[in-house]
């Protein structure tokens, strides 16, 4: 092909691209340039590690704010290297106010009495309510009076009132004593930040009340959304239908805290979750709703000063804030309406409202108000799905003309919008569902123009009588669960869900360009190579152990035990942490995302060191969402799992198996124990270079037990620390006879049973054993290597590589 004709191509394909994208992005490339540049700024300060050598004084950073303004007004050029910069200052000046207001260490552990205002709808479970707090001052300290300035200290707390007999309500003034410690969570890849989220609630500390005459209500709340939004619920919570009770409050007032870890499932499987949170489709929803009921209702002498869509924008975004209150204007929320603000701004201005310019205006509100969006998946899914809609509306649909040719371009645009979303999915979430299309296709329709219009009228009617309402929210459940009879039925196909492993970032910048080319408008040749991009995420492979090596991840989960071993071919999993309620376990909430996380979906062998809760709570949840070829443990936890296939085996001293070059033996129980720590299962994982020594809860009695029947066994370099380093166990004789290098502690933050306790921490120090723990370092990684690898031993603290400026550094 001569350079003429590749000149010729080239202009074609330009020329084609200029006429299919909407107006604005021609006109107003340079909005859209300075809106992405103020989200990379924003952005940036986001992936920093630390940012102390920012911390500059408020003062600079406004100073610095208006040179970046100076510099936007007099030198064009530097425009977008102005805006980044202003993104990082805004996006610090919000993370410094944070940190500013740290839990001072003095104050951690200690009795601290407060006053303050209860925020929020409590959260009532089994034998706690949880709740935030706003502090108004700080009285004592430990019965000493506090002088610190309040500028200094926590404002926003996260509370636990163990066994609380009254009830809490939303706006009630209250003095209360409470322990409070630094926000901490778990860290594992794959699994819920808690740090994360607590930074995004703009939540400073957590803790919980302590009992005492101190606990005192001060003042009653008064009539207020949030009064309304409680009445809401306790309405929603005499539902006779208790199946729907957690998807209605979701759907009403935006508490999630009752739905299913079963409904979340279905819900994931097909799709759907964004179904069931209030976020920017129902806001957008109701909004749309509202928009054309009024456009035909505007009376016709309205119209000779203001337009019938300008009357209508303005209603839908009254019904939208409305709304969003309803749902107690939460992060996701305020989200939602600012982007849907924007959006009706450009209609009463008789703008375009869904283009690239309209877009960048939202995408430039929503970092102003909170920057802190960018690290919550939803902003991005909510952006994505705008995007997609402008590209694939811009002269792509052209629904054959009918009378329900508005239906038709809807439901083609939203099948599009969940093709275009799918590697997205995948990329953030490790699954994506394959009938995510059609499952979006019939139920947002039905969701969004039925179910939520009749709760927002059933919510409208609980202020006359409350009889309609229930009798009109009951009617809506009748309604919902024909849909879940539909997601159910999707659900249960073979190809609902399409499960990957995390995939490097660049194949996942790559699947997401793919996917966004593809939905290019028709004529646009290179569209097509959307295909191509797509290939790598079809094709990628997890990394895994080669032939000899063994992988263990000691997980973090808090105040109990979960330990992956990986082979070449082979996967065991040893224990699965507590269980503390239906709607907190271990093994949903840590273990089966991160085994997703790293592709995992299937356990050889899932072995249950014994049967207390810490140790074998999660094994329902891990047996229920993964398949699991063998279960080993003894015969109560047998008894408690309700499981004894002909393939499962009993734990005892003895039993060996070797998987791909990997050694692994039962060194214990071999004898009967009537204390179930000491009937733990004790097993040996060793290769031709190293070993590993998992002991379980132990404590001496089997230690010395050991000691006799398999003295020339237990040697290993790493041992797991038995009985998260409690007094009762790791013995001085026992420890000589293994003589590792490092030992590893399985125990939570500030746990109740100061686990592992200081005489035990002192032990391992006297002999050089360096004790590396879970509450300090997030989850370990071992990586043993084959013969004559060097090192022979690679160890990878999580909370080391993987941390940002928000997470708790733990001293």
């Amino acid at each position: 092909m001569s350079n003429a004709e590749i000149n010729q191509s080239v202009e074609h394909e330009s020329n084609v691209l200029k006429r299919s994208l909407p107006t604005s992005a021609a006109n107003h490339a340079s909005l859209l340039q300075l809106a992405v540049a103020f989200l990379a700024g924003v952005c940036v300060l986001q992936l920093q590690t630390d940012i102390e050598v920012f911390r500059w004084s408020t003062y600079l950073s406004l100073f610095l704010l208006l040179l970046c303004a100076t510099v936007f007004l007099v030198a064009p050029r530097w425009r977008n290297v102005a805006v980044f910069m202003a993104g990082f200052l805004w996006a610090l000046f919000f993370a410094q106010s944070y940190l500013d207001k740290q839990l001072p260490e003095a104050f951690i552990g200690q009795d601290i009495l407060i006053e303050g205002v209860i925020k929020d709808l409590p959260d009532y479970g089994a034998r706690s309510v949880r709740f935030n707090f706003e502090v108004s001052r700080y009285i004592a300290l430990n019965d000493q009076p506090i002088n610190e300035s309040m500028a200094s200290l926590p404002t926003r707390l996260r509370l636990s009132w163990y066994y609380n007999k009254g009830r809490l309500h939303s706006g009630e003034h209250w003095r209360i004593k409470v322990r409070l410690k630094p926000p901490h969570g778990m860290m594992n890849p794959g699994g819920f930040d808690y740090e994360k989220w607590l930074y995004q609630q703009s939540i400073h500390a957590t803790g919980y009340i302590r009992k005492g005459s101190s606990n005192q209500r001060i003042e009653r709340a008064g009539l207020s959304i949030a009064s309304i939004r409680e009445s809401l619920l306790q309405q929603l919570s005499s539902l006779p239908d208790v199946r729907f009770q957690g998807l209605l409050k979701a759907l009403t007032i935006g508490d999630k805290s009752t739905i299913s870890a079963a409904q979340w499932q279905i819900l994931q499987r097909t799709g759907t979750s964004h179904l069931m949170a209030i976020s920017g489709l129902h806001i957008g929803l109701v909004a749309t709703m509202v928009f054309f009921m009024m456009r035909w209702l505007v009376p016709g002498a309205i119209c000779r000063y203001v337009s019938a869509p300008q009357v209508a924008a303005i209603v839908s975004i009254i019904a939208a804030g409305f709304y969003a209150l309803l749902a107690g204007f939460s992060v996701p929320t305020q989200r939602a309406f600012i982007m849907l603000l924007v959006f009706m701004f450009a209609i009463i201005v008789k703008r375009p409202a869904f283009s690239l310019q309209t877009l960048a205006w939202a995408l430039i509100g929503v970092l102003l108000v909170n920057p802190i969006s960018v690290l919550s998946v939803g902003f991005w899914l909510s952006f994505t799905a705008v995007l997609i809609i402008i590209i694939v509306s811009s002269n792509r649909l052209k629904p054959p003309a009918g009378k329900f040719t508005g239906w038709l371009l809807g439901l083609r645009i939203q099948w599009l919008i969940a093709l275009g979303m799918l590697p997205l999915s995948v990329v953030l979430f490790q699954q994506g569902s394959l009938v995510s299309p059609l499952a979006n296709m019939l139920a947002i329709p039905l969701v969004g123009m039925i179910i939520v219009p009749l709760a927002l009228l059933a919510s409208l009617l609980n202020v006359v009588s409350a009889e309609a309402s229930l009798w009109l929210f009951s009617q809506t459940s009748t309604i919902l669960s024909l849909v879940w009879a539909l997601l159910l039925w999707l659900a249960d196909s073979p190809f609902a869900s399409w499960q990957r492993s995390s995939v490097p970032l660049v194949i996942s910048i790559l699947a997401i360009m793919g996917a966004l080319l593809l939905l290019l408008p028709k004529g646009i040749v290179i569209g097509y190579s959307g295909f191509i991009l797509l290939l790598p995420i079809m094709l990628y492979q997890p990394p895994k152990p080669g032939l000899g090596e063994f992988w263990v991840d000691v997980l973090d989960v808090g105040q109990g035990l979960s330990v992956l071993v990986q082979t070449h071919n082979k996967t065991l999993l040893y224990d699965t942490g507590a269980k503390f309620s239906p709607r907190f376990d271990i093994g949903q909430r840590v273990i089966v995302p991160y085994l997703n996380y790293i592709g995992v979906s299937h356990l050889n062998y899932l072995l249950i060191s014994h049967g207390d809760n810490d140790h074998a709570g999660g094994a329902d949840a891990v047996m229920q969402m993964l398949d699991v070829e063998v279960l080993i443990a003894e015969s109560e936890v047998f008894k408690q799992k309700s499981r004894l296939a002909s393939r499962d085996k009993i734990c005892e001293a003895g039993r060996r198996w070797e998987w791909d070059g990997v050694n692994f033996e039962i060194l214990h129980p071999a004898g009967i124990y009537q204390k179930s720590n000491n009937r733990s299962c004790v097993l040996k994982i060793s290769n031709a270079n190293s070993g590993f020594l998992m002991a379980g809860d132990i404590e001496r009695k089997a230690e010395t037990q050991m000691l006799k029947l398999a003295s020339t066994k237990i040697a290993a370099d790493i041992l797991l620390v038995p009985h998260h380093g409690s007094n009762t166990s790791s013995s001085p004789a026992w420890l000589e006879m293994i003589n590792p290098q490092v030992a590893i502690v399985s125990a939570g933050y500030k746990n109740r049973f100061s686990h592992p306790t200081q005489k035990i921490l002192q032990r391992y120090q006297q002999r050089g054993i360096e004790v590396i723990n879970t509450a300090q370092a997030g989850m370990i990684q071992l990586k043993f290597g084959a013969v004559n690898e060097k090192p022979a031993i690679q160890v990878k603290q999580q909370r080391k590589v993987s941390t940002h400026y928000w997470n708790h550094r733990v001293r």
